[in-house]
């Protein structure tokens, strides 16, 4: 064969790879969101349920995005966030943070709030998995974290879980992997953190606060219409 002939041979065989590989991409590049619409959170949330009652609170809550005070941050997984206080009739206060993104991907994802605290100046005194066991509507085990945060003259007992899509998991590598698997088969899951916490003073007072502030969270899925339920638990 003339040496023209070889590189015109070496040429096509290499254009099919590309096209191949192109082809490839396209075919596992995730179209399918698994969550079309939601509802707005902050409208279908209870403002009051069971002993609780929203109210204005002068409580700063610890931000839901990585980034330091005053930084900008390109990395924005949420569609929706919602942060109230509310107070019952023995004067106890929880925060609420709610934080839901319609598409969970690799590098656009719900962050976890240890790294959310530590960004904001706050040190991890405890960390520890919890199984939320009183959570209704819930079709898998609702797995989440306690944790214990020391910064800005005090400390904060902290419960939650993070939701993508089916899964709940602190791991990294978990979820990544979920989410490659979900992307191959062409979907785009949906993702929440669900946060309560409460000042404290001691390690002590979060063993007894983070019993009340699971109570909480329970009590919410239950009073929640069942559209938001849907995107609270899975």
């Amino acid at each position: 064969m003339r040496l023209p002939d070889i590189r015109l041979s070496s040429a096509l065989a290499i254009a099919t790879v590309m096209l191949a590989g192109a082809a490839a991409a396209v075919a596992l590049t995730p179209r399918l969101s698994v969550v079309e619409s939601a509802p707005s959170l902050d409208s279908t949330i209870p403002r009051q349920f069971g002993d609780w009652k929203e109210v204005s609170s002068s409580l700063v809550q610890v931000d839901l995005a990585t980034r330091r005070e005053g930084e900008s941050s390109t990395d924005q997984p949420y569609d929706e966030t919602v942060m109230r206080t509310y107070r019952n009739t023995r004067g106890e206060v929880v925060q609420l943070a709610l934080a839901y993104g319609r598409q969970q991907r690799q590098e656009v994802k719900v962050h976890r709030p240890d790294l959310c605290y530590v960004a904001q100046g706050f040190k991890i005194l405890a960390l520890e998995p919890l199984r939320f066991d009183g959570v209704a509507h819930a079709a898998a085990p609702v797995d989440g974290k306690r944790m214990l945060a020391g910064g800005r003259g005090g400390m904060e007992a902290v419960s939650y879980w993070i939701r993508i899509g089916d899964l709940y998991s602190e791991s990294a590598w978990e979820t990544r992997g979920y989410l490659l698997r979900e992307g191959m088969a062409g979907r785009v899951p949906d993702g929440i953190l669900v946060r309560a916490s409460r000042p404290v003073s001691s390690a002590a007072e979060a063993r007894q606060a983070w019993p009340a502030l699971e109570q909480f969270l329970g009590d919410l899925v239950r009073a929640a219409p069942p559209a938001s339920v849907q995107l609270l638990v899975r």
